[in-house]
């Protein structure tokens, strides 16, 4: 083992990935003295609740190592450990490149907590002692960006408003400046909400309900199997109005690549007689081959 006085500063980072070095202690940080607490707390959420945020002031990150509900032969108990634990095992087939790291470095932090014989809790600090340097701020930790349930209800809320996700998390971080959460966190959120409300509808299918919904006119065409759809033509029904009452320019564009599906969206805009320009409908084709307009 290398002595941490003859390690090179130029490689310790401050926070983030620990170079590729095995064996190397960066440096040894004590911290079971802040973690003396005597306390019996009532309920294990409200103990893990306290053991996270002193973990978090310090500049560490604590997860669920081993977790036991407990018998009739023996009281449930769990072990908290430090995130950089363990050590990383990299798979069979190689994904990473050979300049990237892992957090795991072998920490020994260990916290045992464990549930009393008249139902509380209480918890004992097994190693205090980290072999790695503290983070100015956890940005980008998986556990610490988990959202809290009142913040997962507020960007539901707020995606239904369909407020963008960086004004989610903007808003979110000025209302709480202490929250490290990212985008990420927002879109999964995001997601699952609509896939909650889809059911089991397939996103072509949710579309063409909300289509009708709100009293659009759309026509599509399906592949020779009859499942796949190749295009898809969507417009206001007072876009079709303004189209009979105001024919006489038609502006028509076509764009590349602006979905996840690469294929073509064809716009169609009008003007007005006071100069103002409508969008008439929208159409994502296949192909350009052959576009047949019809006004009704």
């Amino acid at each position: 083992m290398v002595h941490p006085n003859n390690i090179s500063g130029e490689l310790v980072p401050l926070d983030g990935v620990f170079p590729n070095v095995e064996g190397v202690v960066v440096k040894e940080v004590d911290v079971g003295g802040d973690f003396n607490n005597n306390q019996e707390f009532d309920d294990c959420e409200s103990m893990l609740t306290w053991i996270r945020g002193s973990a978090t002031n310090l500049g560490f990150d604590v997860v669920i190592g081993i977790s036991d509900n407990g018998s009739e032969r023996r009281n449930a108990f769990i072990t908290m450990l430090c995130e950089r634990t363990r050590k990383y095992h990299p798979p069979l087939r190689k994904f990473k490149r050979d300049d990237m790291g892992s957090r795991k470095c072998e920490c020994p932090f260990k916290i045992r907590c464990y549930m009393l014989a008249r139902k509380k809790w209480r918890f004992s600090v097994i190693c205090g002692l980290h072999n790695h340097d503290s983070c100015s701020k956890l940005q980008g930790h998986p556990s610490v960006c988990q959202l809290k349930p009142n913040e997962k209800t507020c960007i539901s809320d707020m995606s239904l408003n369909l407020v963008q996700p960086k004004n989610i998390l903007s808003t979110l971080k000025r209302k709480e400046p202490d929250n490290v959460s990212n985008i990420r966190q927002v879109y999964n959120i995001w997601y699952r909400k609509n896939k909650e409300i889809r059911g089991d509808r397939s996103e072509m299918q949710q579309l063409l309900k909300l289509l009708d919904d709100n009293k659009y006119v759309s026509r599509y065409r399906t592949c020779d199997n009859g499942v796949t759809i190749r295009d898809i033509f969507l417009a206001y029904l007072d876009s079709i109005k303004l189209l009979n009452m105001f024919l006489t320019l038609l502006i028509l564009d076509s764009t590349y690549k602006t979905n996840k599906y690469i294929i073509s969206l064809f716009e169609m805009v009008s003007v007005t007689s006071t100069k103002k320009t409508y969008g008439v409908g929208s159409d994502f084709l296949e192909c350009e081959k052959r576009i047949i307009l019809q006004a009704h």
